[in-house]
């Protein structure tokens, strides 16, 4: 069965809602204000229901218009956005870029680099995960994605290093660490439980259940959230990018330890793609906003 109305009839139904007249409207679609009139009385004529009508120069929804216009404007918009993607096929934009981030990444830094993005590709869909390194790189082998933020590049890769982001070693001010009054060696980290963002897949395959530096055990999470607020319980001290507990630490719900060596860590931030050379315009566009969000490799991430 063949729809009987247009896409140019709920066209001029929204334009001469959205500019009050069919006056208006006809300047604004550079039409006639009889043609216009009758694209509405066609409309009309073919649903069998009355969508407009006039009270003294101004044109007035009915409550079936009401009802209508917005499944019009749906119809209308839909279009558009197929013509507008079909432009940017034609002139070489991606349909879809695809971004995995690691996730120690903050989510705020790479939302700083997507309005440009959105502004210059509006026709091109994203789809960004964040992942666990172990997940982030079996997409990278699969190629699943073109861009990829992460710390730990495959071997034999090359990546272009960003920044690098500060890993802070905390826990709660009630954790008899935090009471330690002198700085911490090994041997009293070792006698904690540990607090590690990893998945058990990764740990196993490097190196089982006990931590290389403090030989304590450990409790792994596979998100930074949900590790940051085990160590907020007082569950154990842990090593976590500082850049997300500022407010933590500014309210004294986390504190830093105190440790008598290997008390700087960092990991470095890569951004890899799938194929640099074959990149389209929006991958290679996003792949600059990135950059210029996270600033060059000598800038440290706080």
């Amino acid at each position: 069965m063949n729809p009987k109305t247009t896409l140019d009839h709920w066209n001029v139904f929204k334009t001469v809602v959205e500019q009050g007249s069919f006056h208006k409207a006809a300047e604004h679609l550079e039409r006639s204000q009889s043609t216009v009139s009758y694209a509405v009385r066609k409309l009309q004529d073919q649903l069998g229901a009355s969508l407009i009508e006039i009270r003294g120069r101004k044109a007035v929804l009915t409550p079936i218009g009401e009802l209508l216009l917005e499944d019009g404007k749906a119809i209308v918009e839909g279009m558009l956005q197929i013509e507008g993607r079909a432009r940017s096929l034609a002139q070489g934009h991606e349909l879809r870029v695809r971004l995995c981030v690691e996730s120690c990444v903050p989510r705020r830094w790479v939302l700083d680099a997507l309005p440009g993005f959105r502004a210059r590709f509006p026709n091109t869909l994203l789809d960004v995960e964040f992942l666990t390194p172990p997940a982030l790189l079996n997409r990278f082998h699969a190629r699943r994605a073109e861009l990829y933020l992460l710390s730990r590049l495959p071997p034999d890769d090359i990546g272009d290093e960003l920044c690098r982001i500060r890993l802070a070693c905390v826990a709660s001010p009630a954790h008899p660490l935090a009471r330690q009054p002198h700085p911490l060696s090994r041997k009293d980290l070792a006698l904690s439980q540990v607090i590690r963002c990893e998945d058990a897949d990764e740990a196993d395959a490097r190196d089982g259940a006990r931590d290389r530096f403090t030989s304590a055990v450990i409790w792994r999470f596979n998100r930074y959230d949900a590790a940051i607020e085990a160590i907020r319980e007082g569950l154990g001290y842990g090593w976590v990018p500082e850049c997300m507990i500022r407010d933590e630490l500014a309210d004294g719900r986390l504190v830093p330890l105190r440790l008598a060596e290997g008390g700087r860590r960092s990991l470095p931030l890569q951004l890899l793609h799938r194929n640099r050379h074959g990149a389209g315009p929006a991958t290679l566009h996003l792949a600059e906003a990135l950059t210029s969000a996270l600033g060059p490799p000598d800038a440290p991430a706080s």
